[in-house]
């Protein structure tokens, strides 16, 4: 298995994303992309808390727990260490989205609130995309989406952890894996900015491309690479 992490500011003054993975003696591995939320207080220390108590948790737990109980509660102990910082730190909002990926068993479970996606490729093709829990994608349900509408509402996004008692449903997803596969984490200033190519063929030369993107990239970008 090859590991690889990108991160980049672009022109935002701080990154409030976080790239976190942890590699177990057992060959289980669990992968957490989040981005913190930039219109609440402290969204690089939201990120962090959230990332490392899910990295965490499911160290400790990983085989005291069925693997889709164990992500759901790392994600209720992480929004509870959030509540706690939140507290610490006297502010009324922190959040952050996220989106994890675990390989157990010769499984991938998948987990996520927001917009940071997780996907799953075959060479090319590709097997599997999160869908962003986002206020577009519920509003084209109904009706077609207008350029106003778009613009109004990018985004938006209806899950995330922000350090309350009102996570809502913990989607997980099972996914079956095979050797030569390769899985993208990855935050919406990446998948919205950039092209995914460049995360599923990364290299030292697309290292390059992706840095020289930082000049007119409006928002924090990156992502983890796991090639199976």
């Amino acid at each position: 298995m090859e590991i690889y992490q990108y991160t980049n500011k672009g022109q935002r003054k701080e990154n409030q994303d976080y790239t976190v993975y942890k590699v177990l003696p057992s060959g289980d591995s669990i992968f957490i992309v989040a981005d913190g939320m930039g219109g609440y207080s402290y969204g690089d220390v939201a990120s962090h808390v959230v990332g490392d108590s899910i990295a965490s948790f499911v160290e400790a737990n990983i085989d005291k727990y069925e693997p889709q109980t164990l992500l759901e509660n790392a994600i209720k102990g992480a929004n509870e260490a959030l509540m706690q910082k939140r507290l610490l730190l006297n502010v009324r909002k922190m959040g952050t989205v996220v989106s994890v990926a675990m390989i157990k068993g010769g499984e991938l479970y998948v987990t996520w609130l927001g917009d940071s996606r997780v996907y799953l490729f075959n060479g090319d093709d590709m097997v599997f995309k999160t869908e962003d829990h986002s206020l577009l994608n519920e509003i084209k349900t109904k009706r077609p989406l207008s350029a106003s509408t778009i613009e109004r509402y990018a985004g938006v996004v209806t899950k995330c952890i922000m350090g309350d008692d009102d996570l809502g449903e913990i989607p997980v997803k099972v996914i079956p894996i095979t050797k030569g596969e390769t899985i993208v984490l990855c935050t919406d200033g990446f998948h919205k900015e950039m092209d995914i190519q460049w995360a599923l063929n990364y290299n030292t030369a697309l290292k390059e491309t992706l840095d020289a993107k930082s000049n007119y990239a409006s928002d924090n970008y990156s992502f983890i690479k796991v090639a199976i």
